[in-house]
Protein backbone atom coordinates (compact mmCIF):
# COMPACT_ATOMS: atom_id res chain seq x y z
CA UNK A 1 0.00 0.00 0.00
CA UNK A 2 1.05 3.51 -1.10
CA UNK A 3 1.22 5.94 1.50
CA UNK A 4 -0.22 9.26 0.82
CA UNK A 5 2.28 12.01 0.25
CA UNK A 6 1.17 15.19 2.37
CA UNK A 7 2.36 18.74 1.71
CA UNK A 8 4.75 18.49 4.88
CA UNK A 9 6.32 15.56 3.69
CA UNK A 10 7.22 17.51 0.93
CA UNK A 11 8.35 20.41 2.79
CA UNK A 12 10.37 17.78 4.79
CA UNK A 13 12.21 16.39 1.28
CA UNK A 14 12.69 20.24 -0.03
CA UNK A 15 14.82 20.62 3.48
CA UNK A 16 17.02 17.67 3.57
CA UNK A 17 18.26 18.51 -0.14
CA UNK A 18 21.75 20.19 -0.31
CA UNK A 19 23.07 22.93 -2.94
CA UNK A 20 26.13 22.65 -4.35
CA UNK A 21 28.66 25.37 -6.22
CA UNK A 22 29.79 24.42 -9.26
CA UNK A 23 31.84 25.60 -12.70
CA UNK A 24 29.72 28.03 -14.59
CA UNK A 25 30.03 26.82 -18.24
CA UNK A 26 31.80 29.40 -20.20
CA UNK A 27 30.58 30.75 -24.26
CA UNK A 28 33.11 28.34 -25.83
CA UNK A 29 34.50 26.48 -22.92
CA UNK A 30 34.43 23.51 -24.61
CA UNK A 31 36.21 24.81 -27.73
CA UNK A 32 38.92 26.28 -25.04
CA UNK A 33 39.14 22.87 -23.69
CA UNK A 34 40.06 21.33 -26.74
CA UNK A 35 42.05 24.08 -28.69
CA UNK A 36 42.68 26.89 -25.85
CA UNK A 37 42.76 30.44 -25.75
CA UNK A 38 44.56 31.80 -29.35
CA UNK A 39 47.06 33.83 -28.02
CA UNK A 40 46.82 33.31 -24.39
CA UNK A 41 46.31 29.33 -23.42
CA UNK A 42 47.12 26.20 -24.36
CA UNK A 43 44.38 23.42 -23.95
CA UNK A 44 46.51 22.19 -20.81
CA UNK A 45 46.92 26.01 -19.12
CA UNK A 46 43.09 27.06 -19.81
CA UNK A 47 42.14 23.49 -18.16
CA UNK A 48 44.24 24.21 -15.11
CA UNK A 49 43.57 27.96 -14.84
CA UNK A 50 39.84 27.96 -15.74
CA UNK A 51 38.63 24.72 -14.66
CA UNK A 52 40.13 22.77 -12.31
CA UNK A 53 41.05 26.06 -10.33
CA UNK A 54 37.19 27.06 -10.68
CA UNK A 55 36.37 23.34 -9.05
CA UNK A 56 38.80 23.71 -6.65
CA UNK A 57 37.41 26.84 -5.61
CA UNK A 58 33.69 25.78 -5.87
CA UNK A 59 34.43 22.66 -3.97
CA UNK A 60 35.79 23.88 -1.16
CA UNK A 61 32.60 26.77 -1.03
CA UNK A 62 30.44 23.85 -1.47
CA UNK A 63 31.91 22.10 1.65
CA UNK A 64 32.15 25.33 3.77
CA UNK A 65 28.39 26.61 3.05
CA UNK A 66 26.75 23.19 3.62
CA UNK A 67 23.65 23.28 6.01
CA UNK A 68 24.11 27.21 5.76
CA UNK A 69 21.97 30.00 3.76
CA UNK A 70 25.06 30.39 1.52
CA UNK A 71 25.03 26.87 -0.03
CA UNK A 72 21.98 28.18 -2.34
CA UNK A 73 23.72 31.60 -2.77
CA UNK A 74 26.15 32.77 -5.61
CA UNK A 75 29.91 33.31 -4.41
CA UNK A 76 29.02 37.06 -5.09
CA UNK A 77 26.33 37.62 -2.68
CA UNK A 78 28.61 35.24 -0.13
CA UNK A 79 31.21 36.95 -0.45
CA UNK A 80 29.37 39.96 0.57
CA UNK A 81 27.87 37.79 3.38
CA UNK A 82 31.37 37.38 4.88
CA UNK A 83 33.14 39.96 3.83
CA UNK A 84 32.23 41.77 7.52
CA UNK A 85 32.58 38.28 9.96
CA UNK A 86 35.94 37.60 11.78
CA UNK A 87 34.74 33.73 11.47
CA UNK A 88 33.57 33.87 7.83
CA UNK A 89 37.13 34.42 6.67
CA UNK A 90 37.67 30.98 4.91
CA UNK A 91 33.96 31.50 3.14
CA UNK A 92 35.12 34.67 1.96
CA UNK A 93 38.17 33.67 0.73
CA UNK A 94 36.72 30.76 -1.68
CA UNK A 95 33.90 32.54 -2.76
CA UNK A 96 35.88 35.68 -3.56
CA UNK A 97 38.34 34.05 -5.80
CA UNK A 98 35.80 32.40 -7.40
CA UNK A 99 33.74 35.01 -8.85
CA UNK A 100 36.57 37.02 -9.77
CA UNK A 101 37.77 34.53 -11.76
CA UNK A 102 34.91 34.09 -13.20
CA UNK A 103 34.60 37.68 -13.95
CA UNK A 104 37.91 37.62 -15.78
CA UNK A 105 37.42 34.25 -17.58
CA UNK A 106 34.12 35.53 -19.14
CA UNK A 107 35.62 38.45 -20.96
CA UNK A 108 38.10 36.40 -22.47
CA UNK A 109 38.42 34.95 -26.55
CA UNK A 110 40.79 34.30 -29.05
CA UNK A 111 42.88 37.00 -29.96
CA UNK A 112 41.35 36.94 -33.39
CA UNK A 113 38.20 37.73 -31.93
CA UNK A 114 39.17 40.10 -29.58
CA UNK A 115 40.52 42.43 -32.36
CA UNK A 116 37.23 42.37 -33.66
CA UNK A 117 36.34 44.41 -30.37
CA UNK A 118 36.77 47.54 -28.96
CA UNK A 119 36.14 49.79 -25.96
CA UNK A 120 33.13 51.65 -26.77
CA UNK A 121 33.07 55.45 -26.80
CA UNK A 122 31.57 55.88 -23.39
CA UNK A 123 34.04 53.59 -21.53
CA UNK A 124 36.97 55.87 -23.10
CA UNK A 125 35.23 59.19 -22.08
CA UNK A 126 35.60 57.81 -18.63
CA UNK A 127 39.06 56.77 -19.58
CA UNK A 128 39.81 60.37 -20.68
CA UNK A 129 37.86 61.73 -18.08
CA UNK A 130 40.14 59.64 -15.18
CA UNK A 131 43.42 60.97 -17.15
CA UNK A 132 44.16 58.46 -19.70
CA UNK A 133 44.02 59.84 -23.63
CA UNK A 134 43.40 56.83 -25.04
CA UNK A 135 43.59 52.90 -24.75
CA UNK A 136 47.05 52.15 -24.87
CA UNK A 137 47.76 54.25 -21.77
CA UNK A 138 45.65 53.09 -19.97
CA UNK A 139 46.71 49.51 -20.68
CA UNK A 140 50.34 50.72 -19.95
CA UNK A 141 48.71 51.52 -16.31
CA UNK A 142 46.46 48.93 -15.92
CA UNK A 143 48.66 46.01 -16.38
CA UNK A 144 51.92 47.81 -14.68
CA UNK A 145 49.49 47.66 -11.46
CA UNK A 146 50.03 43.83 -12.13
CA UNK A 147 53.62 43.48 -13.04
CA UNK A 148 55.00 45.15 -10.29
CA UNK A 149 52.93 43.65 -7.50
CA UNK A 150 54.50 41.26 -5.24
CA UNK A 151 52.62 38.38 -4.52
CA UNK A 152 49.38 37.22 -5.44
CA UNK A 153 46.39 39.32 -6.46
CA UNK A 154 44.34 40.90 -9.08
CA UNK A 155 43.90 44.17 -10.93
CA UNK A 156 40.30 45.87 -11.31
CA UNK A 157 39.13 48.61 -13.78
CA UNK A 158 36.51 49.93 -11.63
CA UNK A 159 33.55 52.57 -11.66
CA UNK A 160 32.51 54.49 -8.69
CA UNK A 161 29.20 55.75 -7.48
CA UNK A 162 29.74 59.04 -8.92
CA UNK A 163 30.51 56.86 -13.00
CA UNK A 164 34.08 57.96 -12.27
CA UNK A 165 36.90 54.93 -13.17
CA UNK A 166 39.37 53.71 -11.38
CA UNK A 167 42.61 51.17 -11.43
CA UNK A 168 42.20 49.28 -8.15
CA UNK A 169 44.31 46.61 -7.03
CA UNK A 170 43.17 43.70 -5.05
CA UNK A 171 45.65 42.24 -3.02
CA UNK A 172 45.30 38.12 -2.20
CA UNK A 173 41.77 37.40 -2.32
CA UNK A 174 40.41 40.88 -2.24
CA UNK A 175 36.86 42.20 -3.70
CA UNK A 176 35.95 45.60 -5.14
CA UNK A 177 32.61 45.44 -3.79
CA UNK A 178 33.59 46.47 -0.34
CA UNK A 179 36.14 49.31 0.56
CA UNK A 180 36.81 47.30 3.72
CA UNK A 181 38.11 44.47 2.33
CA UNK A 182 39.44 45.19 -0.98
CA UNK A 183 43.22 44.49 0.33
CA UNK A 184 44.25 47.58 -1.40
CA UNK A 185 47.22 47.86 0.79
CA UNK A 186 50.39 45.91 0.75
CA UNK A 187 51.42 45.56 4.79
CA UNK A 188 54.21 43.13 4.60
CA UNK A 189 56.80 46.13 4.66
CA UNK A 190 57.07 49.49 6.17
CA UNK A 191 53.87 51.81 6.51
CA UNK A 192 53.91 55.27 5.05
CA UNK A 193 52.02 58.15 6.10
CA UNK A 194 49.28 57.59 3.00
CA UNK A 195 49.12 53.98 3.58
CA UNK A 196 48.48 54.65 7.12
CA UNK A 197 45.46 57.21 6.37
CA UNK A 198 44.14 54.49 4.27
CA UNK A 199 44.24 51.85 6.80
CA UNK A 200 42.10 53.96 9.38
CA UNK A 201 39.85 54.75 6.43
CA UNK A 202 39.69 50.93 6.02
CA UNK A 203 38.87 50.47 9.62
CA UNK A 204 36.25 52.79 9.58
CA UNK A 205 34.86 51.40 6.83
CA UNK A 206 34.50 48.02 8.47
CA UNK A 207 32.50 49.87 11.43
CA UNK A 208 29.82 51.54 9.43
CA UNK A 209 26.75 51.12 7.63
CA UNK A 210 27.89 52.63 4.64
CA UNK A 211 27.28 51.35 1.43
CA UNK A 212 30.10 50.52 -1.03
CA UNK A 213 29.06 51.03 -4.83
CA UNK A 214 32.56 50.08 -6.76
CA UNK A 215 32.08 47.90 -9.69
CA UNK A 216 34.36 45.80 -11.21
CA UNK A 217 34.35 46.89 -15.33
CA UNK A 218 37.37 45.00 -15.65
CA UNK A 219 39.36 42.23 -13.93
CA UNK A 220 42.67 40.86 -14.62
CA UNK A 221 44.27 38.01 -12.17
CA UNK A 222 48.40 38.25 -11.06
CA UNK A 223 47.80 34.75 -9.04
CA UNK A 224 50.06 32.56 -10.37
CA UNK A 225 47.52 29.94 -11.01
CA UNK A 226 46.67 31.98 -14.01
CA UNK A 227 49.71 31.63 -16.01
CA UNK A 228 52.45 29.31 -14.20
CA UNK A 229 51.09 26.56 -16.25
CA UNK A 230 51.91 27.89 -19.30
CA UNK A 231 54.34 30.87 -18.75
CA UNK A 232 56.40 29.56 -16.15
CA UNK A 233 57.50 30.84 -12.52
CA UNK A 234 58.75 34.41 -14.74
CA UNK A 235 56.17 34.07 -16.97
CA UNK A 236 53.83 37.39 -15.48
CA UNK A 237 54.89 39.59 -17.98
CA UNK A 238 54.90 37.92 -20.77
CA UNK A 239 51.06 36.01 -19.53
CA UNK A 240 49.80 40.22 -18.92
CA UNK A 241 50.70 41.40 -22.48
CA UNK A 242 48.43 38.08 -23.92
CA UNK A 243 45.85 38.11 -21.97
CA UNK A 244 45.44 42.19 -22.51
CA UNK A 245 45.17 40.96 -26.34
CA UNK A 246 42.66 38.49 -25.71
CA UNK A 247 40.03 40.89 -23.63
CA UNK A 248 36.25 40.81 -25.25
CA UNK A 249 35.66 44.38 -25.69
CA UNK A 250 31.93 43.70 -25.86
CA UNK A 251 32.03 41.78 -22.30
CA UNK A 252 33.12 44.59 -20.61
CA UNK A 253 31.63 47.65 -22.39
CA UNK A 254 28.38 45.38 -21.47
CA UNK A 255 29.34 46.22 -17.34
CA UNK A 256 29.21 49.72 -17.84
CA UNK A 257 26.21 51.54 -16.35
CA UNK A 258 24.69 53.73 -19.60
CA UNK A 259 22.13 56.31 -18.25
Amino acid sequence: MFSRITSASIRSIVRCQRSVHTVPQLKNQDVFLKNGIEGLYTPKGFEASWLQYQKYLTMNLTLLTNGTEGESRPPYQILLNTARQTLGQHTFHFASQAHNNHLMFEQLTNASEAQQSQPSRYLLGRLADAGYNNIEEFRDAFLSVAELSIGQGWVFLVEDADKSVRILRCNNDGTPYYYGKNQSLDLNGGVNEGNFEQLNLIKEAGTSNKRDFTLPILGISFWDTSYINDYGVNGKKEYLQSVWKCIDWNVVNGRLLQL
